[in-house]
């Protein structure tokens, strides 16, 4: 590693270290850091990134940031790998934009490594801007998509496999194994709520079946209930059969896209009469409504019972505060 590789590091350690704590400080009095805030961030750091001292025509322009709004905001974070829908202003809109990019442009000034960054050339200060860009990505993706409950829209007088189908889709456009754990905790909801004298398991989504020894996501009499969003063939050669041996029947629930090709699979693995292949929507909506007697009203209060289990399955299994579901006021 080359002596200008070192000091570009050793100043963004520093100045990132200074930046932690003026971040503690932005704490409310819950805990929460305004998006605005971290917004600033990322600016600034852009414009760092051209030149150093910045004076204030170099990143302010009138009101604002220059260069701030929803578009720009959400392709600094492309290219650092993050691709999740952000604030629709991206803080341009903001006052409080504007006031912390002063703040930290000050910071930046007063802290000890200034003279360092003075003396760098363009492509090590690209650099070290860089650095503290991607801090700033990594700040919004823990604090604010971190922290943001799935929502989705949903209507009180259309079916529940509806509302079930809108949360799936909410949480796939998460990415990762967001829509996954939303769906198995969907299902455990439903079976605690329909079978309230049993126990029913709730491990972690990421808990594999094989450290259990469970023979599917839920085991409810004598039937293993298997959860996934991406059917394969691995499930029903393996999972499914095994447990025919052991004497276990099998329930695989998919969503609804991917049915038709889960059918398919179970055919192809010589189990399509020995297993129920069902997509989540229905398994979850008939069920609720079902338990609310077909009337509007019964189905909307199981609906919000439904939604309320989840929050608390979630809870006591993940600890991803971001997997809970935010409750919509209609119901």
């Amino acid at each position: 590693m080359g002596s200008g590789s070192r000091a570009v590091e050793a100043i963004a350690s520093d100045l990132i270290d200074g930046l932690e704590s003026w971040r503690e400080a932005k704490r409310n009095s819950k805990g929460g850091i305004n998006a605005n805030v971290f917004c600033a961030g990322l600016y600034v750091s852009e414009h760092l990134a051209r030149t150093y001292p910045l004076k204030r025509s170099d990143y302010l322009a009138d009101s604002q940031v220059k260069g701030a709004g929803g578009r720009a905001a959400q392709g600094i974070l492309h290219k650092h790998g993050e691709d999740r829908p952000f604030l629709k202003e991206g803080g341009r809109t903001s006052r409080m934009t504007k006031e912390v990019a002063v703040e930290l442009v000050a910071l930046l000034d007063a802290h000890p490594r200034a003279l360092d960054l003075r003396s760098l050339p363009a492509t090590e200060l690209s650099q070290v801007a860089w650095t503290l860009q991607a801090w700033f990505v990594e700040q919004i993706s823990a604090e604010y998509f971190g922290k943001q409950r799935i929502k989705a829209d949903f209507s009180p007088t259309a079916p529940v496999r509806a509302a079930v189908a809108a949360l799936l889709k909410a949480a796939q456009e998460r990415g990762g194994n967001t829509a996954g754990a939303v769906a198995q905790h969907l299902v455990g909801a439903k079976l605690a709520l329909r079978f309230p004298q049993m126990t029913i398991g709730n491990d972690s989504y990421t808990t594999a079946d094989v450290q259990t020894s469970r023979p599917g996501d839920f085991l409810v009499g004598d039937t293993a209930i298997h959860v996934t969003m991406s059917p394969g063939q691995p499930l029903f050669e393996g999972r499914c059969k095994a447990n025919g041996v052991a004497g276990y029947r099998s329930r695989v629930l998919v969503p609804e896209s991917k049915l038709a090709a889960a059918v398919q699979l179970a055919d192809l693995a010589k189990v399509g009469e020995h297993v129920v292949v069902q997509s989540v929507e229905d398994f979850v909506g008939t069920n609720v409504e079902e338990m609310g007697e077909f009337r509007e009203q019964g189905i909307r209060s199981g609906l919000r019972l439904l939604l309320e289990t989840y929050n608390e399955r979630a809870a006591a299994a993940e600890t991803d505060p971001s997997l809970l579901i935010e409750l919509p006021e209609n119901l």
